[in-house]
């Protein structure tokens, strides 16, 4: 999970449950949800030949 601390801005990703508890608890932590990674998705057309040699 991650939480971000208000009164810095900065987010921790937060692994331990008692952690986790704590940050949940404390007024001064938000969670906030992190956006998957998108997956690159191959490019659609033509792609050109590689020459020989490459």
């Amino acid at each position: 999970m991650f939480f971000k601390n208000l009164q810095t801005g900065v987010e921790w990703e937060v692994t331990d449950p008692d952690h986790v508890k704590r940050c949940q608890n404390d007024k001064n932590y938000e969670e906030v949800k992190q956006e998957q990674p998108k997956k690159e998705q191959p490019k659609k057309g033509k792609q050109s030949p590689k020459k020989e040699g490459e």
